[in-house]
């Protein structure tokens, strides 16, 4: 998988950009192509999470398909903005600790982090009409393949998303009603966001970076860049909400062997204890639904997630 990777990164079509992080600045790879036609603009990005192979290894893959301009509009791709916690084979970023995903639209001021996601927002995320997020299953987790789209209120960028849903092909969706939010401040801006999984416990599938691919250019299409026309198709699983069960402390996690596609209420979804054994804990499911991912490693830090689970 890694060598893949870095045989990209002489790619022609690619930058190193540098992102100031406060007292230091670290190399992002970003691929601007315009197309050989007028058209709207793409964001995808990889590697959000530095530990999620799949999608970075797609982003590559686009670059690499579409480097000739064969398409209309403009194709910007960073297929591992995170570079730090890939550096460190980790999700979050090892400068702060943050996960980049979870800090909204950043901060040109804050920490590393907010530094990272505010550049990229404001250099490419607001001049794009859509921004397809490419995440996986991290090394500790396992994940449902899944479409994740906002309704935010905001007519252009709702209808997109939908039409993104509905033809992409993906048998599981989430569509989440949100009056804020990133979502919501891209969609203001005119920019439709939507994150997409698919790739468990870290691994570089053909199949996985296949899907990802795939659910690009399924948003290529909505967006006219491309030749083909969407076909409606609707998930057979379309989910509204997303609820999380976190560890209740530092310790160790035991999961029970149950099947992610049907959970029940009260379900037992595992053990937990701390490391001098004690304080042992049964976690059981708070709602009935769908596991779109879960935690299948022993090791647990306080707050971590141990299940999302999905449901009308």
């Amino acid at each position: 998988m890694t060598n893949r990777l870095f045989s990209l990164f002489s790619n022609p079509s690619i930058r190193m950009t540098s992102v100031g992080f406060g007292d230091r600045s670290v190399k992002v790879p970003v691929a601007e192509i315009d197309g050989n036609r007028s058209g709207r603009t793409l964001l995808v990005t990889g590697g959000t999470d530095g530990d999620e192979y799949a999608g970075m290894e797609a982003a590559y893959g686009l670059i690499k398909k579409y480097a000739d301009g064969d398409f209309a509009g403009r194709l910007v791709v960073v297929p591992v903005v995170n570079v730090p916690g890939f550096e460190a084979e980790c999700s979050q970023n090892p400068m702060d600790g943050k996960f980049p995903k979870l800090v909204g639209l950043g901060n040109a001021r804050g920490t590393p982090t907010d530094r990272l996601m505010r550049w990229l927002v404001e250099t490419h995320a607001f001049k794009a009409d859509a921004w397809l997020d490419l995440h996986g299953g991290a090394m500790t987790e396992g994940v449902r393949p899944f479409v994740w789209t906002f309704q935010t209120g905001v007519n252009e960028p709702d209808l997109l998303a939908q039409a993104f849903m509905r033809s992409c092909g993906a048998d599981t969706a989430l569509v989440e009603r949100c009056g804020a939010g990133k979502a919501v401040e891209l969609a203001r801006q005119g920019c439709a966001y939507a994150l997409v999984e698919s790739g468990a416990r870290g691994r570089c599938d053909a199949e996985s970076v296949s899907r990802h691919v795939a659910w690009s250019e399924a948003m290529m299409r909505c967006l006219g860049m491309i030749d083909g026309k969407a076909v409606p198709r609707d998930p057979e699983r379309v989910l509204s909400r997303v609820q999380y069960v976190r560890v209740p402390y530092a310790g160790a996690w035991h999961p029970a062997d149950f099947s992610p596609d049907a959970i029940e209420r009260g379900m037992t979804l595992g053990t937990c204890f701390r490391l001098d054994g004690t304080d042992q804990r049964t976690i059981t499911a708070p709602v009935s639904g769908t596991g779109l991912w879960w935690k299948e490693t022993m090791a647990m830090r306080d707050g971590d997630i141990l299940i999302a689970i999905g449901s009308h």
